[in-house]
């Protein structure tokens, strides 16, 4: 029984207040039932709504998301092998055996005074014309040709390759190789890799007509009746690489007797071309999805963060302190 503490009113303990004078028991065992029920039902869920929780929470998540922006827009390939030429304003670099001969628009010229009609036609028409980039020559002192690997650089935005772009491309590269070769003919197009991007390499192969010095003719330059027209059996390989903002093709030739014994070096040099502006890990529609969301996701964390931090500062009663991590 309780007896009420105002009129003396005597009642059962299950009352919070007197039935007579309605005054409320502060001891009654009604009232420390519910303040120790409202003290359970506030430990249990004040430490998850404490504003440093969330802040803590939201600034790890952003942590996250600001890395997965990064690592999305900052694509990486493979390390430049040690001894490469390296091409700053085209972003690329590639090692050729030490044996070849580097070739680029300042020294081919010289090279070229050298071996007349024995310096492959397309490196000479592709410096001439300031298409070509660098070129790397085995140079071959009692041959026709000598096998060369040439890089020609055009800036454009180029698609994601798949299987149709490969088909359109292999069309294109037939009907320009058709003007400048007989008897032209596609072997093989196919998706490869290269520095870990996809790329396209078509290998064909046709006749080019060159005129060469006749034997027993000096000079490279050769007057009139010291040259004659002749027609050499070719094989190519051509290797087209993305990149951001560029395209890159990379070309392989050498006569037919001859590709098979460069055919591992033509790879070895293709094997190390790297790419040192990677284009975008995914297409255009992609990125713009994927950057939108992570940076609205960012921007509403970080709001979240702020008005965290302006309540903790306009709260005037004190705030418990956060659980232990």
């Amino acid at each position: 029984m309780t007896t009420c503490p105002k009129c003396g009113n005597e009642q059962p303990d299950v009352f919070s207040q007197c039935q007579k004078c309605r005054f409320i028991f502060p001891s009654s065992p009604a009232n420390q039932t519910k303040r120790f029920a409202r003290s359970a039902t506030s430990s249990a869920s004040g430490p998850l709504a404490h504003p440093a929780v969330v802040i803590l929470g939201a600034l790890f998540v952003s942590i996250l998301l600001g890395f997965a922006l990064w690592w999305l827009n900052s694509p990486e390939g493979l390390p430049p092998l040690e001894g490469s030429y390296e091409n700053a304003a085209n972003r690329f670099s590639m090692l050729a055996p030490p044996d070849w001969v580097v070739l680029t628009s300042e020294n081919y010229q010289e090279l070229f005074d050298k071996m007349g009609s024995r310096f492959p036609k397309m490196l000479r028409d592709g410096f001439s014309a300031q298409q070509t980039e660098v070129g790397f020559i085995k140079v071959l002192e009692n041959a026709d040709f000598s096998p060369s690997v040439n890089v020609v650089v055009m800036k454009t935005e180029m698609p994601e390759l798949n299987e149709e772009q490969l088909a359109e491309g292999a069309k294109v590269l037939s009907e320009g190789f058709r003007r400048m070769l007989d008897n032209y003919r596609m072997e093989r197009s196919e998706l490869i890799t290269v520095d870990e991007l996809t790329s396209a390499q078509f290998t064909s192969r046709g006749s080019l007509k060159m005129r060469v010095e006749r034997a027993g003719t000096e000079g490279s330059s050769g007057g009139s009746g010291s040259s004659e027209l002749r027609s050499f059996e070719m094989q190519f390989a051509q290797t087209l690489v993305p990149g951001k903002g560029r395209a890159y093709i990379i070309t392989s030739s050498a006569l037919i007797d001859q590709y098979p014994e460069y055919r591992k070096r033509f790879d070895g040099i293709l094997d190390s071309f790297r790419v040192l502006q990677r284009p975008s890990r995914f297409g255009s529609i992609t990125m713009g999805a994927l950057n939108g969301g992570l940076a609205s996701a960012m921007a509403y964390l970080l709001f979240t963060v702020l008005m965290q931090i302006v309540g903790l500062f306009k709260n005037e009663e004190p705030l418990p302190a956060p659980p232990p991590l």
